[in-house]
């Protein structure tokens, strides 16, 4: 068993950059985010197609090739959050929390005893079928899931440091589209007032020793977020990748060249 690389990076003080997949589920899916660079891949479940199979198979081949692959879950309700973790997920992300009272109900389910209640299954998926020790095995998973909770509502920012402040959380994970809705600026991410609320989220993250992260959509803001603080960084999707680059490739490769 060896440390999450993700939560080592993000422990140390670093950045670690991901991007999310929604679409995609090719063989290949896991090394085409590897080849990329990414330090890990988010398959998202919230606003996906995709059902547990897949998710099971796309978990498998980053393991195989080292990659951590975090589960963005549609919710914290039911029995997704383990069964994504007994299929090897290297963590998770958990939308719309908006208390202190969730957050906990979420450690408390994802961790296993004396930390919280999750039922231990071994000799599967996330033991690569050669189970350790229980109670190494135990030790080891609750210090190397790596938890990061979305905030994305008015409701989530004023109670963020009853949520941030729960242990056993390592990174916020703001969702800056819901968060601008939820705040009556729908598509405006650059509103004053939904920057304010991001800028003060992160600082609350940082003061409470939580990795600040953000999903990030362009370059520019991408530089911006983390100039401010961002660490946890989830850049485009996959459809976002392919649009953006393809429309700027395209639009050079169409447009006349000048004459110097």
């Amino acid at each position: 068993m060896t440390p999450n690389p993700v939560l080592q990076t993000l422990r140390s003080g670093g950045i670690a950059f991901g991007t999310m997949f929604l679409e995609i589920a090719s063989p290949g899916t896991c090394q085409i985010a590897r080849q990329s660079g990414y330090d890990f891949l988010i398959l998202d479940t919230e606003h996906s197609w995709r059902g547990i199979e897949t998710i099971a198979w796309l978990l498998r081949a980053a393991r195989d090739i080292g990659l951590p692959a975090i589960v963005r879950a549609p919710a914290f309700q039911g029995q997704w959050l383990t069964r994504y973790l007994d299929l090897g997920a290297a963590g998770l992300v958990i939308p719309r929390v908006e208390s202190g009272d969730e957050a906990k109900a979420i450690v408390d389910m994802i961790k296993y005893p004396p930390t919280g209640t999750r039922g231990l299954g071994n000799g599967i998926a996330h033991d690569d079928f050669a189970p350790p020790p229980a109670a190494e095995f135990v030790r080891w998973a609750n210090d190397n899931i790596l938890l990061a909770l979305q905030i994305e509502t008015a409701k989530g920012v004023a109670n963020r440091e009853e949520i941030l402040g729960t242990p056993g959380v390592d990174a916020l994970f703001i969702g800056p589209n819901d968060l601008a809705l939820s705040m009556g600026h729908p598509g405006e991410l650059g509103h004053p007032e939904v920057v304010a609320a991001i800028d003060a989220t992160f600082q609350t993250a940082q003061a409470l020793g939580v990795a600040p992260g953000m999903h990030m959509f362009d370059v520019e803001g991408a530089r911006r977020w983390v100039s401010r603080g961002a660490r946890f960084v989830c850049y485009s999707s996959d459809a976002g990748l392919i649009i953006t680059n393809s429309r700027r490739d395209l639009d050079a490769i169409r447009r006349p060249e000048q004459e110097s």
